[in-house]
């Protein structure tokens, strides 16, 4: 009982050290931003004064952060964000998940610093390696943000840990497919379908995704044997039969409904009848 009293009193001296702090601060002719925050210990030498309690003083200063944080103010109100989350909740207690989600989410969406947010992500992956949910959301910020490659790295990375959504091999195909990735995208898919852990709904959506790929796939390989045919010869082929007949495909393939693909001799576009199939389970 005594040692929590005075675990209390010290996380109260801290705090009030920290606000007297500011508030001299405050006094200058050229005020810092957010300058209550400008000389708050590092978890680091908090862990020391709490004496093996340090969740718990993490825990008093992200209620505090989350009080903090969440009225409105500039840009510049927010530049203590990464230091209050990743150099002292975080380091406090190296396993609190909700402070790194949170935090991120206040250094990308209002402090408007998407790098610090990931970085912020990025220590929580590497403390937390069996914590699928934050690779998983910095896939998903980094998707925002429109970089798809390190959207797809993160999926991939939430994908290998027990326990993430039965969703994400779909996504990062999905992903993969965006970007032209079909070959890629059809193997992911194709390992879902192999699984045999992966419940009928996933093997369902996969099937009928890895369909949909496929006969992209077609459809690219068949418009760059066409427009090849073009380059070389001065005209479109007549049919597609003629791409077969001059080498520039070993055969027709079939749409997943098992019909030739449709080929228009006049603009050299080709059409599947894919579409209608896609909800066949």
């Amino acid at each position: 009982m005594r040692a929590r009293w005075f675990v209390a009193a010290l996380l109260a001296l801290t705090l009030v050290a920290t606000a007297w702090s500011g508030y001299g601060l405050e006094q200058r002719e050229e005020p810092q931003a957010d300058p209550e925050l400008l000389f708050l210990p590092s978890g680091k030498l908090l862990k020391v004064v709490a004496l093996g309690h340090g969740p718990l003083f993490a825990d008093v200063f992200y209620l505090w952060a989350i009080q903090h944080y969440s009225s409105d103010g500039s840009v510049d109100r927010y530049s203590s964000v990464e230091h209050v989350f990743k150099n002292v909740i975080t380091e406090l207690d190296p396993h609190y998940i909700d402070a790194y989600w949170m935090g991120s989410m206040i250094l990308i969406l209002k402090a408007q610093d998407f790098d610090a947010g990931i970085r912020l992500l990025e220590q929580g992956i590497e403390r937390n390696p069996d914590e699928w949910i934050l690779p998983y959301l910095a896939g998903w910020e980094s998707y925002h943000a429109g970089q798809m490659p390190e959207a797809q790295g993160y999926f991939r990375q939430a994908m290998r840990i027990d326990g993430s959504p039965a969703v994400l091999p779909r996504l990062i195909a999905g992903l993969e497919a965006r970007q032209g990735s079909l070959l890629e995208a059809t193997e992911l898919l194709q390992e879902t379908l192999d699984d045999p852990e992966s419940d009928p709904a996933s093997r369902a959506i996969a099937r009928r995704q890895l369909r949909d790929l496929r006969a992209q796939a077609d459809l690219q390989a068949l418009e760059r044997a066409v427009e090849r045919f073009r380059n070389d010869n001065g005209r479109l082929p007549e049919n597609l039969e003629e791409l077969v007949a001059a080498n520039y495909i070993r055969h027709l393939p079939r749409d997943p409904a098992g019909t030739i693909y449709v080929y228009d001799p006049a603009s050299g576009r080709i059409a599947s009848s894919v579409g209608r199939v896609l909800g066949e389970p």
